[in-house]
């Protein structure tokens, strides 16, 4: 089958775009909410070098088979804080993804209102077969990142994140 498919979801958060693009990029926050439920990041896996051309990587793992790894490998191809960045990534241990194939990772992050942020993810290409299944992996990760942000009581009224 041909990967043709790209994956769009979006999620609006209460908080201010330099906070939501910080939870993305800073290794100790990224490892609190990346993941589907049941997965969770090796925290001595994540490194970034966030600049456009910077490299950055990091390993999920099935929390009840840590022998279940997916790598992500991948190149800021695109990097403007706190408005945008796209990655182009390899991505081994995942069964949908040839992992021979770079897949690209937008993620766009748009003021809203006075504090808000709306986050869109676009990523592709999949096979048809396996898209709706990675759009609902993004959808319950941003579910986590939500209840991240949530959760970090010193930007609950927007503290030093604007």
């Amino acid at each position: 089958m041909t990967a043709n498919v790209m994956v769009v979801v979006e999620r609006q958060f209460d908080f201010p775009r330099p906070r939501v693009f910080r939870a993305w990029v800073e290794p100790h926050e990224l490892k609190q909410w990346r993941g589907s439920p049941g997965w969770h990041v090796e925290e001595d896996t994540l490194e970034g070098d966030h600049k456009l051309g910077g490299r950055h990587t990091h390993v999920k793992v099935r929390d009840n088979d840590p022998t279940t790894r997916v790598v992500t490998n991948g190149v800021y191809s695109e990097f403007f804080e706190p408005d945008v960045f796209v990655s182009r990534e390899q991505i081994t241990g995942d069964p949908g993804i040839d992992p021979t194939k770079p897949l690209e990772l937008r993620v766009e992050f748009t003021k809203m209102g006075r504090d808000g942020t709306l986050v869109r993810i676009i990523q592709g290409p999949y096979d048809p077969d396996v898209a709706g299944w990675h759009g609902e992996g993004w959808e319950k990760e941003l579910t986590r990142l939500a209840n991240f942000l949530a959760g970090t009581g010193e930007y609950a009224t927007g503290g030093d994140g604007r």
